[in-house]
């Protein structure tokens, strides 16, 4: 079961956050669209205090619009790419517990340059940088916050096309999938560094989300590149298309009952393995 908590307090980031001395915090990364805004909205009404990072916080209209009627949100930078603005907010919530950290941001890229034959090499860099490194950076740079908080949770988006157990057609995406199975390693790595912390660790696979609005789509209107070699699976039924709050409610409720490091499995958003 989901639980509620109170809000209260103020914040000096920008929105209009407010801390509070008894809810739990969230800190997100990748906030602006998709899976992250829902996490955001739903946390949010679950009376957490959220921050929520993007790359460009002026842009983010939704999560902008969000944090106007939300007094927890609270919208800050963050660039998986440049590690300065992520020390920079480590610095901002210098003594600031955060219960719950989210690595959700991802470098999906487009299909055609991740092809074998065509490949894009600074993609390739581009992809580790974000898919890989710049989670990584994010965890060590905020571990004190999370070390100092009660529930002491990180939870981190895989995906199964990383996933050597699951691994299936069609091919290419070669620095997407790479990059993403270079993050497994490095999560289950520091489950082993993290033994006996305390701290609780989770990886996830959101499962096939429509963050593109394919399920809304009319007969007449073009499909986004990175679900074109998809569509003949999703409309048949092999592949399961599910919409950003179904994916986060349920992970919100494996992400409740995670357990202490190094008690880690990669779990599907069906609580699978």
């Amino acid at each position: 079961m989901k639980t509620r908590w109170p809000v209260q307090s103020a914040s000096t980031l920008s929105g209009s956050g407010h801390a509070s001395d008894t809810a739990p915090t969230l800190l997100i990364t990748g906030s602006n669209r998709g899976i992250g805004l829902e996490f955001v909205r739903q946390y949010a009404d679950l009376g957490w205090q959220v921050i929520a990072t993007c790359r460009s916080p002026s842009a983010a209209d939704a999560l902008q619009a969000i944090a106007k009627s939300a007094p927890q949100v609270s919208v800050a930078q963050l660039d998986l790419v440049d590690h300065a603005t992520i020390e920079a907010l480590a610095a901002e919530l210098s003594g600031r517990p955060i219960d719950l950290l989210i690595n959700n941001s991802s470098l999906l890229g487009d299909r055609d340059p991740q092809q074998l034959g065509a490949m894009d090499y600074d993609l390739f860099a581009e992809s580790f940088a974000v898919n890989a490194i710049g989670h990584f950076k994010v965890i060590e740079t905020f571990l004190g916050h999370v070390r100092a908080s009660h529930r002491k949770t990180i939870a981190t988006l895989g995906s199964t096309a990383a996933s050597h157990g699951a691994l299936r057609p069609p091919a290419g995406l070669h620095p997407y999938r790479a990059a993403k199975a270079a993050l497994h390693m490095l999560i289950h790595n520091l489950a082993l560094d993290l033994a006996g912390s305390g701290v609780r660790l989770g990886l996830l696979n959101p499962g096939v989300v429509d963050t593109r609005g394919i399920l809304d789509l009319g007969p007449d209107d073009p499909v986004p590149d990175p679900f074109v070699p998809l569509m003949a699976m999703i409309e048949s039924g092999e592949l399961h298309l599910i919409r950003p709050s179904e994916a986060v409610t349920a992970m919100i409720g494996i992400i409740d009952h995670l357990e202490e490091a190094p008690a880690l499995e990669f779990l599907n958003y069906d609580g699978s393995v």
